[in-house]
């Protein structure tokens, strides 16, 4: 057995750098978790991400305070705020507008959507990362509203056991680029009809297309590279939206079923996730999960 890659150990260290994403950064800490000087931890953070370990962590809580922002509305924001590592308010404020153009304020009330229309692009928050990426028209095509009711119909809430995933993790990439990236990674590993994971520890929707962060890989076991990252898929409630020879976004979930609810919100301590597995004629099926809790 290889043992794990320093790449991998930085993956978990970024791992934890979300799980404690309101705690203050103690980057001599990380770097010596990834078995790496802090001057290197840094350099090489920065060659992987396009960002310095600092800022990547910034637009991280920039990201997980839009979420609690969009999904808790009885949460004040100045606790938003304290909650996800920012010393004062008016310093949350200065970056929260910085990252999204906008107040806090106005983001909550609906400036949200304008910002994913706008500003992330078409080729975000979608679910074919893995389709044959010469199917060009599906990757280019512009978000389209699904008709009202539809998706939601289609949605169950069910509990889904834990996973380990031994994974590769992506960054910056979305749309076409990310389809390649995907279909190698199947092509390095044995046995293409096990089924495969893709993971979003963010909503989608918020996230550049320069920010992207995507683990995608399958369940661990014998055949797999243990030099590949490593993560546990958390158990728990999610509500889950089964598909077959199509390729439905996340967006659908929320905007046909999530925003409508009473029962469930988003649970932001759990990633999205997705599965996909060829059927006996080749064809892509799977479901898309978005982490729940009841309100």
């Amino acid at each position: 057995m290889k043992p794990p890659s320093r790449v991998s150990r930085l993956y978990e260290v970024m791992d934890l750098m979300l799980d404690s994403v309101g705690d203050p950064l103690a980057l001599k800490s990380l770097a010596a978790s990834a078995s790496y000087s802090s001057f290197h931890f840094d350099r090489i953070f920065r060659e992987l991400t396009g960002f310095s370990a600092c800022e990547y962590q910034r637009k991280r809580r920039l990201r997980r305070a839009a979420h609690l922002l969009r999904h808790e509305p009885d949460v004040a924001i100045v606790r938003i705020a304290q909650d996800c590592g920012f010393p004062s308010n008016a310093a949350f404020a200065k970056a929260f507008r910085q990252q999204f153009s906008m107040s806090a304020k106005a983001w909550r009330e609906g400036g949200w959507r304008a910002y994913m229309d706008q500003q992330v692009g078409r080729e975000s928050d979608v679910s074919f990362f893995v389709a044959e990426p010469d199917k060009l028209e599906v990757l280019l095509a512009p978000y389209c509203p699904p008709t009202p009711g539809t998706i939601a119909a289609r949605i169950a809430v069910r509990m889904l056991p834990a996973v380990t995933l031994r994974y590769q993790r992506f960054f910056g990439q979305s749309g076409a680029a990310l389809s390649i990236a995907c279909n190698a990674v199947i092509a390095s590993c044995q046995g293409a009809g096990r089924p495969w994971y893709g993971v979003f520890d963010e909503d989608p929707g918020f996230t550049g297309e320069s920010e992207y962060c995507y683990d995608f890989g399958c369940a661990d076991d014998a055949g797999l590279d243990p030099a590949m990252g490593m993560r546990i898929l958390p158990a728990g409630s999610y509500a889950c939206l089964d598909f077959h020879d199509e390729w439905p976004r996340f967006r659908f979930m929320y905007e046909d079923w999530l925003d409508k609810q009473s029962l469930w919100r988003l649970d932001s301590t759990r990633p999205h996730i997705q599965m996909v597995e060829r059927d006996a004629e080749g064809r892509w099926r799977g479901w898309l999960a978005l982490p729940v809790k009841k309100r």
